[in-house]
């Protein structure tokens, strides 16, 4: 009896291991399909949802729908707005008419990139027609390069900033300067006010030991701007101490100065008048070599409807030497007054003043060489203007001058003598009071 019910309980437990074996565990493994649902939320506030189908390998038949939420980050790309760039123009095109131009060459080193590009490429337009600028595209894997290309300009506009990250931008500046300072640069550094940003106000330029000496012995000019105006100040590498130079309205776009353009032209008007009533006096023909400025078109207008001699001829010098000394020669003047300064620089004027003279020289003019007191004081009395050769043809000219004398409030007329490669006073022939009205703004005038 007993081995009989063991024998049942026997199979019984042998029938259950052989269903599980052959119909369970042992089974070939059956395919089927999973449906997930997905939600993503994502930071540019676009919300997907996303159906994905996979194939699992499963030990059975079954059919499992999720619905999962996902958050995702997003970083895009920023976008531009015209008034970024639009900013950057007007920055651009502010320095270089007001202030890069002060400069006879000035290397413009920016960034490959929309802002600075637009930056770069304003300044540069902008620049007088007597100041040389280029393009310099920074190159972060060749600095030494992009250093060498700028090493020759007598400044470097810094351009850097636009879409890089600070710490990019930064970077780039300092392993520019540091490639800049191995190239024997000695000119200025003018540098822009997102890169004055970037660099913490050029202190991780000074705690850089590659380029802290270098900077410390160059003239660094910071651009920086508010709602009103852009600045223009000198950096004191040592004390860190900022000095306003020159103030941009930004509403007008005009510099900001001691004295008004109206009283400008008025002390260039009253200088060519005495010009054109005594300077003149007794000559029979005189061609006023001058400039397109303002202040030399007032200065030359003013000379010639005062003028006392029989005949007066305006040519405006446009950097044509050959062209020049042509309608001289056809005119046949027996004094050539040089007329430059207004707004020029005084590299500017004493460029156009040695053009003029060797214009002379090489055709043979052996009339007499009047001087404007603005020709006089940028080439400091002609010293940086004469060479040797100069010299020695201007020293058998008879050379006049109209000399200011603030101090005694007076206006000379003096001749001069050539000795060294400058000019010496050697007579007064007339002197006139100065008004007190001319006396000021003469006096904002060479203070700005």
């Amino acid at each position: 009896m007993k081995s009989g019910i063991l024998a049942v309980i026997g199979l019984i437990v042998g029938i259950a291991i052989g269903a599980l074996l052959g119909g369970g565990l042992l089974a070939t493994p059956t395919t089927f399909t999973t449906t997930v649902v997905q939600t993503s939320t994502q930071t540019v506030a676009t919300t997907v949802q996303t159906t994905v189908t996979q194939t699992v390998a499963t030990t059975a038949t079954q059919t499992v729908t999720q619905t999962v939420a996902v958050t995702q980050t997003v970083t895009a790309t920023p976008r531009l707005s015209a008034a970024d760039v639009a900013l950057r123009r007007e920055l651009g095109s502010l320095v270089g008419r007001h202030f890069l131009g002060v400069f006879q060459t000035v290397a413009v080193v920016t960034q490959p990139n929309t802002l600075c590009s637009a930056l770069a490429a304003s300044a540069l337009a902008s620049l007088p027609p007597y100041s040389r600028g280029y393009l310099v595209m920074y190159n972060a894997t060749a600095p030494d390069a992009s250093a060498q290309a700028a090493a020759g300009a007598s400044a470097v506009f810094l351009a850097f900033g636009g879409e890089e990250p600070a710490a990019v931008a930064d970077k780039s500046l300092r392993d520019f300067l540091a490639a800049l300072a191995k190239t024997g640069f000695n000119g200025a550094l003018v540098v822009h006010s997102r890169a004055w940003a970037v660099t913490n106000s050029f202190k991780t330029v000074l705690n850089d030991t590659r380029t802290a000496d270098f900077v410390k012995r160059r003239a660094v000019y910071v651009v920086t701007l508010n709602a009103t105006h852009i600045i223009i100040s000198q950096f004191n590498a040592t004390t860190g101490a900022l000095t306003p130079r020159l103030y941009v309205d930004r509403q007008t776009g005009e510099a900001v100065r001691r004295y008004t353009d109206a009283e400008s032209l008025f002390l260039r008007s009253t200088v060519g008048r005495v010009a054109g009533a005594f300077l003149f006096q007794g000559y029979g023909k005189v061609a006023i070599v001058t400039g397109t400025d303002p202040a030399c078109v007032a200065l030359s207008g003013a000379a010639y409807a005062a003028s006392r001699s029989n005949s007066t001829k305006i040519i405006v010098y446009s950097g044509d030497a050959n062209a020049l000394a042509r309608e001289i020669a056809a005119y046949g003047p027996d004094a050539v007054f040089i007329a430059f300064g207004g707004d020029m620089p005084s590299y500017a004027i004493s460029q156009a003043t040695r053009d003029v003279l060797t214009a002379l020289k090489n055709g043979n003019y052996r009339g007499d060489v009047l001087l404007h007191a603005f020709v006089l004081r940028a080439t400091n009395l002609l010293g940086s203007v004469l060479d040797a050769d100069l010299s020695q043809w201007l020293s058998q000219r008879t050379v006049k001058g109209i000399v200011p004398d603030l101090a005694n409030r007076r206006v000379n007329i003096v001749q001069f003598t050539v000795a060294g490669n400058r000019l010496q006073p050697q007579t007064t022939i007339t002197s006139l009071p100065m008004p007190e009205t001319i006396a000021d703004i003469l006096t904002r005038v060479l203070a700005s």
